[in-house]
């Protein structure tokens, strides 16, 4: 982050206003973390470094991150427990790592596709 320091945030790329929002959002160590869809504009390599460094920070804090994003393989990576909501209420829940199995899935994206679908059939969307 060092190098951003003398930037004007307008203009950075997408990617290192990311970077610099996610720094912002843990200078003051909150114990809940709120992101939406942290590593979308991000190459895969530094997606990499920070969804470690994120769960690196709330090992040490101690901290919860409520973690928003359509990737199912991040949400598989990092998370411990995942909600699917639809207009606002929860339909599914459970660990994202077991959860595709109780519902005879391959993984979390099939699930989350099936889910999708199934939202559209029944009139949700």
């Amino acid at each position: 982050m060092e190098k951003f320091a003398d930037s004007r945030i307008g203009w950075l790329s997408s990617g290192e206003q990311t970077r610099v929002n996610l720094a912002k959002a843990m200078i003051n160590s909150p114990k809940l973390l709120l992101l939406d869809e942290p590593t979308a504009s991000l190459d895969p390599s530094i997606a990499q470094s920070i969804r470690e460094r994120i769960k690196e920070y709330a090992r040490a804090n101690k901290a919860s991150v409520l973690w928003t994003s359509h990737n199912m393989h991040e949400v598989e990576g990092v998370c411990d427990r995942v909600l699917f909501l639809s207009h606002g209420k929860i339909i599914l829940e459970g660990n994202p790592r077991t959860l595709p199995q109780e519902y005879n899935k391959k993984d979390l994206e099939e699930l989350f596709i099936s889910i999708a679908r199934e939202s559209l059939n029944l009139g949700f969307e």
